[in-house]
């Protein structure tokens, strides 16, 4: 602190070495800072300012400057010692404290000096006294540095008068513009305030001669790029409300919940504005996930160019229906590339830490995975669905292979993921999109070695070792080696039917056609599928010519929850044919009838024992009356003793729908399969024909195309190998 100044003569702006001086020593006026050493606050925790409140202060306002000026009972406003004596000006880091003559109060000198400075203002904090007249006003007025510039009045706690009334009145006593708080200011990191929309109009500019007028709900004034694209206040998204905070935009439910203001609380004093980045946080602790349709909505009102500079922040539940990751999903939606921390982010720049957000939402650890990039579906040859953007793990003496993926010996890489590192080989294993997905444990660290090849595990295991070995000591000790495999079987077995009328069938589930799912409880009811069904109808309009609005979303919504229950792991070995009631009935049929048709060779691994392989010789024509699942790039090679290959004429592609499994093929309800004899050489296989609409079940050049057509289709995926 430079010392006390009068107001006359005084330099109206701080000079850089009494700002680092004062700042270095006073702290800020933000709330504490989470870091790895101790607990830090979160929604449950109160923030506390670094400057103790007076008793009036308003819960979660900035820390109050004090004053001992105090009048004596009885006695009338304006007329004690306090209210006689003048005012000072003291310098404190980047603002002034104006407070009555004598020694400062060393609180409100470290509220001062505590915050940011505004390249537009001067900085003015008075130090008033309880009860507040013209008297007292005028002698503050002659404290204030001279000066012809703009004014910022701030006031641990408004006088009687209210700020804004002050403000105006000092506005014209000086002929100079003054800005004040119309409601309850927030401490931001950084030393800001932030009036969010639940606690008053915001920042107040009063010019001489000139009405009021709103100026910014911040301070200092934002200048980011993306301030103008958002509207100042909240605004609906459907069930979903967006509301700005200091450094972007929290997504929460619309419903009234008394637990917002301590997490609103949280996140104002948590995360750093920038001038780059919008983050956008989604979701609330403890509720249900926000329907992707609101969330795309808020995505699509934003400029193309603002876009890129989105980051979610998962504040709430991050799994889906069927337990696909919000980053996923959305990434789908809306056919861009979504970007999200791994965590709460915590500072900016490349001080920025990413902290795990807990399930009450309280921050964790720091996490070395710090930002990933979840890519909408391009094709067997495009960039890995979700890929690591940045992160801190030290892998900077490798060769980098791709986006997060380092060459750890020729033939075996290492790939960063939210759980911590993946050692696996170049070719990426089905479930890929699991580990992928995973979330981040609260205590440690992963390295996770894959045993897609168990014959590899153990080297796998060895450079996993070795890797960690090279580690600084501080990570070893946080870093535990672990094994990646898929949460649910790859196959699901067939067992010998019981006695089953003419023209039933019991089927062959599929097996290592898709990515299996970490085993997570879907949302409770169907908000989140109709979301995506939406959306998905909004953006391929085609899918519905013949299909009013609401049937087509009931329809493609029940065909994701039965994609849902396909990829669910928790499945049992054996499954009868169960009736098409089970999955939405004709609501299924109607969305599978919009999907594009896939015309061509599919098929499935499964185990099927000898009686169940005689009830399928003894049959030239069976019907599947629940819906059949196969995959458009075969049987694939997971466990199992028979591949059933079925041509498909209507079958239909979920693509669309779920991109992380582009092949899958899903046959209607009620669809007829004709079974047919397999060419010599092709033991342990089962040929189908699907009967498509308007042809006949007996076609003896149809069966002959499909047996051509289907084997060469086998050979092919087995590698030319025969059988």
């Amino acid at each position: 602190m430079s010392g006390n100044q009068t107001g006359s003569g005084a330099d109206p702006q701080p000079t850089a070495s009494a700002r680092a001086g004062t700042a270095r020593t006073a702290g800020r006026p933000s709330a504490p800072r989470p870091d790895a050493a101790r607990t830090p606050a979160g929604p449950g925790r109160r923030q506390q300012a670094p400057v103790a409140p007076r008793p009036a202060t308003p819960r979660g306002g900035p820390a109050a400057p004090s004053s001992d000026t105090r009048r004596t009972p009885g006695q009338p406003a304006g007329t004690g010692a306090a209210s006689a004596r003048a005012f000072t000006a003291h310098r404190a880091g980047a603002a002034w404290l104006l407070s009555p003559a004598g020694t400062a109060d060393p609180r409100a000198l470290s509220f001062a000096a505590g915050l940011a400075p505004d390249p537009e203002y001067t900085v003015l904090v008075a130090d008033l006294p309880d009860d507040v007249d013209g008297s007292t006003l005028e002698r503050m007025a002659r404290a204030v540095p001279e000066g012809t510039g703009g004014l910022r009045l701030v006031f641990g706690r408004p006088p009687r008068p209210g700020a804004v009334a002050v403000a105006r009145w000092l506005a014209e006593r000086l002929g100079r513009t003054v800005l004040a708080a119309d409601g309850t200011p927030q401490p931001t990191p950084g030393g800001g305030l932030f009036i969010g929309a639940d606690r008053g109009a915001g920042w107040v500019r009063c010019a001489p001669g000139l009405p009021d007028a709103r100026d910014s709900r911040a301070f200092p004034k934002p200048r980011p790029s993306w301030e103008s694209a958002l509207p100042e206040g909240p605004w609906s998204l459907g069930t979903t409300v967006a509301e700005r905070l200091p450094a972007g935009v929290w997504l929460r439910p619309e419903a009234p919940d008394t637990a917002l203001d301590d997490h609103r609380t949280y996140l104002t004093g948590q995360l750093t504005p920038s001038p780059e980045l919008l983050t956008v946080v989604a979701g609330v602790p403890g509720t249900a996930p926000l329907p992707l349709a609101d969330v795309a909505r808020f995505w699509q009102g934003l400029p193309p160019h603002i876009r890129p500079a989105v980051r979610f922040v998962c504040y709430g539940p991050t799994r889906l229906s069927g337990g696909r990751h919000f980053g996923d999903v959305l990434a789908q939606v809306v056919g861009e590339p979504v970007r999200r921390y791994n965590g709460m982010p915590d500072g900016t720049g490349d001080g920025t830490e990413v902290l795990l957000v807990r399930a009450d939402g309280s921050p964790g650890r720091p996490l070395l995975g710090q930002e990933f990039v979840h890519q909408p579906p391009a094709g067997p040859a495009g960039p890995p669905p979700t890929y690591a953007a940045a992160h801190r793990w030290p892998l900077g003496e490798l060769e980098q292979t791709g986006p997060g993926t380092y060459l750890l010996a020729p033939d075996v890489v290492v790939e960063v993921v939210p759980v911590g590192l993946w050692v696996r080989l170049p070719q990426e294993p089905p479930y890929a999109a699991e580990v992928r997905s995973g979330d981040p444990e609260p205590g440690r660290e992963r390295v996770l070695c894959d045993a897609d090849s168990e014959e590899e595990l153990p080297r796998l295991r060895q450079l996993a070792a070795d890797l960690v070995e090279g580690f600084p000591p501080e990570l070893r000790r946080a870093v535990r080696l672990g094994v990646s495999r898929p949460t649910g079987p790859r196959d699901h077995d067939v067992t010998a039917p019981g006695p089953a009328p003419d023209g039933g069938a019991v089927r062959p589930r599929p097996g290592g056609t898709g990515p299996a799912r970490p085993h997570t409880a879907p949302d409770s009811g169907h908000e989140g599928s109709l979301s995506v069904a939406a959306e998905v109808l909004r953006r391929h309009p085609e899918l519905t010519p013949d299909v009013p609005e609401p049937d087509a979303v009931a329809g493609l919504a029940a065909v994701l929850r039965r994609l849902a229950d396909s990829d669910e792991p928790d499945g049992t070995g054996t499954e009868a044919a169960a009736g098409p009631a089970e999955h939405d009935g004709e609501l299924l049929r109607t969305g599978l009838r919009m999907l594009p048709v896939h015309r061509g060779a599919t098929g499935l691994r499964a185990t099927l024992d000898e009686a169940v392989r005689q009830w399928y010789d003894g049959r030239s024509l069976v019907t599947d009356p629940d819906v059949c699942e196969a995959s458009a790039l075969g049987p694939g090679d997971g466990p199992g003793n028979t591949d059933v290959l079925i041509w498909s004429e209507d079958g239909r592609r979920t693509d669309l729908l779920d991109p992380l499994c582009p092949d899958r093929v899903l046959f209607l309800p009620g669809s007829r399969f004709r079974v047919l004899g397999p060419e010599p050489g092709t033991s342990g296989v089962v040929l189908m024909r699907e009967v498509g609409p308007g042809q006949p079940a007996q076609d003896a050049e149809l069966d002959r195309t499909a047996v051509r057509e289907l084997t060469r289709a086998w050979r092919d995926w087995r590698g030319g190998a025969g059988a």
